[in-house]
């Protein structure tokens, strides 16, 4: 009996350490969060930074959690130490409020050829930031998310407008009609002029754009790769005294089998005792 109980705790812990490795298959995780893996991505990633590289676009999705007193610090805090240099006033700034809480949109013009887009959130004395840097000599890509003033629209198209002013990029009269693009995390909204192409997709209550100027064929898979870094984020939560008080109730139900197998067995001893020593006074 005692090795049954054994062999099943065994069985049991095995079976929890083989579901942990599967569900690790496709995210990077941390002690502090969860992100998801960009396949066809260089991983970059550190012990506690997830990092992914496009060489043709010479892009990288960074998500980071850092100490720091707000937001907007936080995220600059990331970005200079990331990039090593100082880092300037955002030229836009917005909060966004996603379905795991208050988000502030960020976006840097770090120099010429380096575009820092941001979203960061302050978890009390933490701040999550998840960045998307491109530093390309001859385009420039800024992702931002932005609350629809109007839900009664379908698609994207006053988003990526309002975008477009925000970013002086021009006016979204100067845009083609829209057209549909099929990423695997769902269906874009595209539309294009002579010098910039945009990207939108409603989720939510909310509109996730990536923008371009210049020729940038990967604008598709840029933006949703973004996007899927932003939806899949989660921060790991700290069951450690669920843990506890299960290995507890594990190792307690264990003892309690042991303790009644011992009883038991001396209880069928004490009764053999008794039949044998009836039996030899029969006799």
């Amino acid at each position: 009996m005692t090795r049954l109980a054994v062999a099943l705790l065994w069985a049991l812990l095995t079976a929890y350490s083989l579901l942990a490795q599967e569900a690790a298959v496709d995210y990077f995780q941390s002690a502090a969060f969860n992100a998801p893996i960009l396949e066809g991505w260089e991983d970059q990633s550190s012990e506690t930074i997830a990092q992914f590289y496009h060489a043709d676009a010479q892009a990288a999705i960074r998500t980071n959690v850092i100490r720091s007193a707000d937001a907007v610090s936080g995220a600059e805090q990331d970005l200079q130490a990331w990039l090593g240099s100082p880092v300037e006033g955002p030229i836009y700034q917005d909060k966004v409020h996603l379905a795991d809480g208050t988000w502030v949109a960020l976006v840097y013009q770090i120099d010429a050829d380096t575009t820092a887009s941001v979203m960061a959130r302050q978890d009390e004395t933490d701040t999550v930031v998840i960045s998307f840097v491109e530093d390309h000599p001859t385009t420039r890509i800024i992702m931002a998310v932005i609350a629809r003033d109007d839900e009664t629209q379908d698609g994207a198209r006053a988003e990526i407008a309002a975008a477009l002013e925000a970013f002086s990029l021009g006016s979204g009269d100067d845009l083609s009609e829209p057209q549909a693009v099929a990423a695997p995390g769902g269906e874009w909204l595209l539309q294009s002029s002579e010098t910039v192409t945009a990207m939108g997709r409603v989720f939510g209550n909310d509109s996730y754009l990536a923008i371009a100027e210049g020729d940038v064929d990967s604008l598709p898979e840029l933006a949703n790769a973004y996007h899927t870094s932003l939806l899949g984020f989660f921060v790991t939560p700290d069951n450690s005294n669920f843990l506890w008080l299960g290995l507890a109730a594990v190792f307690g139900i264990l003892g309690i089998l042991l303790f009644s197998f011992v009883w038991r067995e001396r209880h069928l001893q004490q009764e053999l005792a008794l039949i044998q020593e009836l039996a030899r006074e029969d006799e």
